[in-house]
């Protein structure tokens, strides 16, 4: 049978063709819509840019530009009406990014910022918190008088405007600026920073014991003018000191008209977790007793819209918690996070994986913030009830002998830290650049143990009594590092006849078990918040009462006196002379076992822009986010 081509076939293609056509038609046409929405969206994105940049110089009343990296300007104070007679003024440079993100190619405002913390907060309420991610959050939300150039370090004026020193170091008068208010809308007022001080950080019944151990060197704060409009605050210290501006320029201020009712009762506000309000380029977007953040929660900041300083680019940052580190891990790459801070082990392995490196980028620098590690032996009785082994300055010194830092360091940090030495960082003037760490030497550390009156009988470290040396060593539970490291601890004990037991702790009950002496030795990190470390706030005997940092319990009547010199020595090479002793009596006493020097570890998004490493370490308001 033959096929023939009939009219209804022709009229079938015909058919086909012109369907054909049209589908060609409506792509070629719908590829040209979505250029031509491309294009438009590009354009919505760059007028959006141009409205922000706008609207931050219409908010912030200064030009966008790099800010001077100096402390101010001394000027003669005849003009300013609210100044002393017969003292300069030092005028602060405007407060501005460092580098400036709404410059950079490509900029888009708004947009959320997401952080994964490895350890859980357990509030978030300034003078209240008790870690360093409570420390972040509060930095964000309040802010204080002055804060350290984010790549000088030097001390410059945030909401000081301009201010006095008094040649003689026992008066400060600032100026705050007239734009600067709290995310309610109410200015800040010189009543608020007496407030603060007077009312709420050193109220007795408040749980702030050491935030008052640190901001300790002023007496009274007066107001100057009128209580209800007055921008005015003069500082009245103790004695002359060398932080006494870095001491008044540093302490949160807190809106009196909404704390005020907060502290009403005491009790009630020692338990807050999340009453946190301030001046700060961002907020909590509600805050009440009744409602208020509470852990485990992630904690969500918004923008801050009445922010009188530089606006930042973000809609919001969020901070969750991720306590393990291979959850925590597992999380960012499957785009659950745009930063968080890796294990030695993480960042030695992603950093030289190109895989990883097509999305994401590994950070490590050396920052003020960055810290040391460190075992913290309890000198004291546990729990007011009894006393350890540690107690005696050659059982500290055997403990550190016994234990192999560089090890550590190698096999656990991946060679990323430098050894620690003291509580002052090799990278500072404060630290002796003489001392060298205690060697590892089992064999010494047994000759001391000896001394001491602890022998090894049959396998077993007994003291005269018969009793053997067993302790516990308590650790926040989530941190692979940290468990390894505990762990060889356990190993190394065992082999010269030590029994050492491990305690994990969650971190949200960390600063309980301090506060009750709870432990017999512990191990976590410091960081820093200012370039010069002031020792008091841990290893002055003054901080041992009232749950003060001092939770070992370690009283040096020769600490306390270095530590007042050096508090009082103006001239910066004299003090640094002292705090260079006092380095070597810790190094001598190892009321620690120091470890490690941190740098900062981070992982960040390929999408997260104007990520500087800055000397203080982040500045979160200079970040924006691809959409």
């Amino acid at each position: 049978m033959q096929n023939k081509f009939g009219l209804k076939d022709f009229i079938f293609l015909v058919l086909l063709l012109g369907v054909g056509l049209s589908l060609w038609l409506g792509m070629v046409q719908d590829d040209r819509k979505w250029k031509e929405l491309r294009t438009t969206h590009a354009q919505l994105n760059s007028i959006e840019s141009s409205l922000a940049r706008i609207q931050r110089q219409l908010d912030t009343g200064i030009a966008i530009s790099r800010p001077a990296a100096d402390p101010g300007v001394p000027t003669g104070g005849a003009r300013h009406t609210w100044a002393r007679e017969g003292v300069p003024v030092v005028v602060a440079t405007p407060w501005d990014f460092s580098v400036d993100p709404y410059e950079q190619e490509g900029f888009s405002p708004g947009g959320e910022f997401i952080e994964i913390f490895e350890g859980q907060p357990s509030k978030i309420t300034p003078f209240l918190y008790a870690d360093v991610y409570g420390r972040r959050v509060v930095d964000l939300i309040a802010e204080s008088l002055g804060w350290y150039d984010p790549q000088t370090l030097a001390l410059r004026g945030r909401l000081a405007e301009a201010w006095q020193y008094d040649p003689n170091g026992m008066w400060l008068r600032v100026k705050i600026r007239d734009a600067a208010r709290f995310s309610n809308g109410d200015p800040v007022l010189a009543e608020d920073v007496r407030w603060t001080f007077e009312e709420l950080l050193f109220n007795a019944e408040i749980e702030a014991e050491r935030f008052r151990s640190v901001y300790n060197a002023m007496v009274r704060l007066e107001v100057i003018g009128d209580p209800a409009t007055s921008k005015v605050i003069e500082y009245h210290f103790k004695e002359p000191r060398f932080d006494n501006l870095a001491q008044a320029f540093g302490h949160k201020i807190l809106p009196k008209s909404v704390y005020e009712a907060w502290i009403e009762s005491p009790a009630t506000f020692n338990q807050s977790t999340g009453l946190a309000v301030g001046s700060g380029p961002f907020r909590l977007a509600r805050v009440s007793v009744d409602d208020q953040w509470t852990p485990p929660s992630d904690i969500v900041l918004v923008r801050n819209d009445l922010y009188w300083g530089p606006r930042p680019p973000l809609d919001s940052i969020r901070f969750k918690t991720i306590q393990d580190s291979l959850a925590r891990l597992t999380a960012f790459e499957s785009g659950q996070g745009d930063m968080m801070r890796p294990t030695g082990a993480q960042f030695d392995i992603k950093s030289n994986d190109p895989r990883f490196g097509e999305r994401f980028e590994a950070r490590k620098w050396y920052n003020m913030q960055g810290g040391y590690s460190f075992i913290a032996w309890q000198c004291g009785l546990r729990n007011n009830r009894r006393a350890t082994p540690f107690h005696d300055k050659r059982v500290r010194q055997a403990m550190t002998m016994l234990i192999d830092r560089e090890r550590i360091r190698r096999d656990i940090e991946k060679n990323l830290s430098r050894p620690a030495t003291g509580p002052f960082l090799s990278s500072t003037p404060q630290a002796d650049p003489e001392i060298v760490p205690w060697p590892y030497d089992p064999q010494r550390a047994l000759r001391l143990l000896e001394e001491a009156g602890w022998r090894n009988r049959g396998g077993v470290m007994v003291n005269d009594a018969g009793e053997p040396f067993e302790f516990e060593i308590t650790f926040g539970q989530g941190s692979e590092s940290t468990l390894q490291m505990v762990t060889y601890l356990q190993q190394a004990m065992a082999e010269v006849g030590i029994r050492l037991t491990l305690r994990p702790i969650d971190w949200s009950v960390l600063q309980s078990t301090l506060n009750a002496r709870d432990f017999d030795a512990i191990t976590f990190a410091w960081s820093a918040s200012a370039p010069e470390n002031d020792p008091n706030q841990i290893w002055h005997s003054s901080s041992i009462q009232n749950q003060g940092d001092n939770f070992i319990q370690w009283a040096s009547p020769e600490a306390d006196r270095l530590i007042e010199e050096g508090r009082r020595t103006l001239d910066f090479d004299k003090r640094m002379l002292v705090w260079r002793e006092l380095h070597r009596h810790f190094h001598e006493e190892q009321p620690y076992t120091y470890l490690s020097e941190l740098p900062w570890l981070r992982f960040i998004t390929q999408r997260t822009r104007n990520f500087q490493e800055y000397a203080s370490g982040l500045e979160y308001y200079d970040l924006w986010v691809m959409p």
